[in-house]
């Protein structure tokens, strides 16, 4: 038998060079898992980028396709609006045709000169007036000159 001491010491060692020896192991173990499962995420990250590319691209060309059906129903509306319009202008032209076809049918000469004359009136009592009345023609409706207006002479032809 040998000194106490040094059976112990032996068997520490050993046991020392067993642990580190599986602690080793251990260690480049866990290197490869890392190394091996870092390649599967850049794999999986290389692999899914363009595949969320290609996600991205179709939901955007989606998306126009939404923009252009709205932006075609607001044309239509649009148009649907303009249709509206010109039918009322429509309406209106022959509210003022019929009203015209009225006016016309009782409209007379005594009727017009009766107008002029109250025309007239409201001139001269209007006082900034400067506009003389010359009855003419058969009715007696006045040609309208103003006073302000230089007086031109007229050449006679020979």
């Amino acid at each position: 038998m040998g000194h106490p001491a040094t059976n112990d010491v032996d068997g520490t060692d050993e046991e020392i060079m067993a642990t580190g020896y599986e602690a080793g192991k251990t260690l480049v173990r866990g290197f490869w898992v890392i190394v091996i499962g870092g390649l599967m995420v850049l794999g999986l990250v290389l692999w899914g980028g363009p595949v969320y590319g290609r996600y991205q691209t179709r939901a955007n060309e989606a998306n126009k396709i939404q923009v252009n059906e709205l932006l075609i129903q607001q044309t239509e509306q649009l148009v649907q609006v303009e249709k509206q319009k010109a039918q009322i202008r429509v309406v209106e032209a022959q509210g003022i045709a019929q009203s015209q076809q009225i006016i016309n049918a009782t409209l007379t000469d005594r009727y017009l000169q009766h107008e002029a004359i109250q025309a007239q009136q409201q001139m001269a009592n209007s006082p900034n007036h400067t506009t003389i009345y010359i009855p003419s023609g058969n009715n007696g409706i006045p040609l309208v000159k103003t006073v302000d207006e230089p007086a031109q002479p007229q050449e006679k032809s020979k």
